[in-house]
C-alpha cells in the first residue's frame, strides 16, 4: 500500500525466512527423531541376537596341523519363502581334502560359491550336512577363536585402512611384532612387493 519502505519490506522477508527455517529445523528434529527410533530398534535387535554357531560343551583349542577336509558338504542360504522349501544349495556333494602344506586354487566363475566354501573353513557357518575337517577333527569340535586365530582369509575384495602397511598388516593381531609381521609377508608372498615400496 505504499507504506512499507524497501528496508522494512527486505527486514519482512529476513524475518519470514527466518522463521521458516526455524519451523523447518523443528520438523527435520521430529524426522530425525522417527529414523533415530527405528535405527536404535534395529541396533537392539543386532545385539540381543543369540548366534547360531556357539562353542562345543567341552571344546579343543589345540589344532593339530593344517590339513583340511570337505566329506559330502552341502550348504543352503536359508529357506525359500512360507513354504520352507531349500533355495537352490549354494554347495552340493563337495568333497575333498587338502594335505598340511599343500597349495591348492580354487576358481569358479561369481556365485559359484568359493567365498562360501572358505566360510565354512573358518566356521563363520556350519554346512547343511557333511563334515568341514581341520586337523583331522570336526570345526563344530574347535573353540571358535582357537579356529579362527588358526585359519587366515584373504579375501578378493582386499581393503588397505588408512595408516602404514605395518598397521595394515596388524590389522588381526595389534601385539604383532615386526618379525611376526615379515614372516607373514613372507609367506604370502608379499615381501618383495613391500620392500619396494
Amino acid at each position: 500500500g505504499g507504506t512499507l519502505t524497501t528496508g522494512e519490506l527486505t527486514s519482512l522477508f529476513t524475518y519470514v525466512m527466518s522463521i521458516l527455517q526455524s519451523l523447518m529445523m523443528l520438523s527435520m528434529i521430529f524426522v530425525m527423531l522417527t529414523q533415530s527410533a527405528a535405527s536404535a530398534k534395529r541396533v537392539s535387535e543386532v545385539i540381543e541376537e543369540e548366534p547360531d554357531i556357539v562353542n562345543p560343551e567341552q571344546p579343543v583349542y589345540e589344532i593339530k596341523d593344517g590339513s583340511m577336509a570337505f566329506k559330502g558338504v552341502r550348504f543352503d542360504y536359508g529357506t525359500n519363502g512360507s513354504n520352507g522349501t531349500h533355495k537352490r544349495s549354494a554347495l552340493y556333494n563337495v568333497s575333498f581334502s587338502i594335505a598340511s602344506g599343500e597349495t591348492i586354487g580354487v576358481i569358479g566363475g561369481t556365485g559359484s560359491g568359493k567365498s562360501t566354501l572358505i566360510s565354512l573353513i573358518s566356521r563363520l557357518y556350519d554346512p547343511s550336512e557333511g563334515e568341514v575337517l581341520v586337523g583331522g577333527r570336526n570345526v563344530k569340535e574347535y573353540d571358535l577363536t582357537a579356529l579362527r586365530s588358526a585359519v587366515s582369509v584373504v579375501l578378493q575384495n582386499n581393503i588397505l585402512f588408512s595408516g602404514s602397511i605395518l598397521d595394515n598388516l596388524r590389522w588381526g593381531n595389534p601385539k604383532a611384532t615386526l618379525d611376526d609381521c615379515r614372516y607373514a609377508c613372507h609367506l604370502a608372498c608379499a615381501d618383495e612387493f613391500i620392500d619396494q615400496m
